[in-house]
C-alpha cells in the first residue's frame, strides 16, 4: 500500500448519503467493497492501489479534509458551507445526487410573515425570535445579513454557547428539527427534499438558505499539489467527473499537472 504519507485517504459518507454514494462509486468504476447499505464496515476497500477509505459522517467530513486527515471527502454542499474550510478544502466535483434544499421555515399558520425580513421585522422589539438549526454558521450568516446583528447561540457545549443581545437566538438542534416550533421556537433552518415532513408538522418554507445541495467530491488543497499522491487523486477524480452529471472543466498546465 506505500507509506502513510504517500497513501490517499477518501472519506465516504454514512448516514442517508450512504446508499446513494455506494451507488455513484459503482457507476464511476470505483466499487467499494463493504459499503452497501447495511454494512457495519467502517474501512471499506477500494481497487486503487495506495487509497484507503474510512466510512464517516457527513458532518464531519469537510472539516477532517480541511486539517489534513482525509486528502479526499465526499460530502453535501450544505455542510461544505457550513464548515467555512473553503480555504483548506477545494470543491472538486459537483456529483449531481442527494440533492435538498437549506430553508428557512415557520408555521403555515403566519399569513404575514413570508420573507425573511418579514420574520425579522415581526420580532423587532422585547419578543426575542428563536431559530432552530444544525446549520450553526449558515443561520448566523442569515442573521447577520438581514439585522447586522449577532444573534445568541444557544448550545450545551461552551465552546459553542454564546451571549448576545440582538434579541436572536440560534439553538443548536440535535435532530427532529421541524418538531420545535410553536413550542419551542419560531423559526427553522432544515434541509428538505421534498418539504413533505415541514408540511405534515404545520411549517412552511418562507426563503432557500442555499437551493439544490448536492453531494460533492472534496479535495484538500495541499493534497492536489501533492506530486507523490496526485497521480492516485486523478484517477478518482477523473472516474467521478465521468459519473456526474455535469462535468468542471480543467485546465492542465505545461508540465501536464492539473491546474485547479
Amino acid at each position: 500500500m506505500g507509506s502513510y504519507t504517500s497513501c490517499v485517504r477518501l472519506a465516504v459518507p454514512k448516514g442517508s448519503l450512504q446508499k446513494a454514494t455506494a451507488k455513484f462509486l459503482d457507476q464511476a468504476g470505483l466499487p467499494l467493497e463493504g459499503y452497501g447499505q447495511g454494512s457495519r464496515d467502517y474501512r471499506p476497500k477500494i481497487g486503487i492501489e495506495g487509497v484507503t477509505v474510512k466510512v464517516l459522517r457527513p458532518q464531519e467530513i469537510p472539516i477532517l479534509v480541511s486539517r489534513g486527515q482525509y486528502d479526499l471527502g465526499i460530502s453535501g454542499l450544505d455542510w461544505y458551507q457550513e464548515s467555512q474550510c473553503q480555504r483548506n478544502v477545494e470543491d472538486v466535483v459537483d456529483l449531481g445526487f442527494g440533492k435538498v434544499d437549506i430553508i428557512l421555515a415557520v408555521p403555515e399558520e403566519w399569513t404575514d410573515v413570508n420573507t425573511p425580513a418579514d420574520l425579522f421585522n415581526k420580532f423587532r422589539g422585547p419578543t426575542k425570535l428563536r431559530i432552530w438549526t444544525e446549520y450553526l454558521n449558515i443561520a448566523d450568516e442569515l442573521v447577520i445579513k438581514h439585522v447586522d446583528s449577532e444573534a445568541t447561540i444557544v448550545s450545551p457545549y461552551r465552546g459553542i454557547h454564546r451571549e448576545r443581545h440582538s434579541g436572536i437566538e440560534i439553538y443548536q438542534s440535535f435532530g427532529a428539527t421541524e418538531s420545535k416550533p410553536p413550542e419551542d421556537g419560531e423559526a427553522i433552518i432544515d434541509n428538505t427534499e421534498t418539504g413533505r415532513t415541514l408540511r405534515a408538522n404545520g411549517l412552511k418554507i418562507i426563503y432557500k438558505v442555499l437551493p439544490s445541495s448536492t453531494a460533492r467530491l472534496l479535495a484538500n488543497r495541499r493534497s492536489l499539489l501533492d506530486e507523490q499522491k496526485q497521480d492516485r487523486i486523478n484517477k478518482v477524480v477523473q472516474a467521478c467527473e465521468r459519473a456526474a452529471p455535469a462535468r468542471p472543466q480543467r485546465k492542465q498546465t505545461f508540465n501536464g499537472h492539473v491546474n485547479w
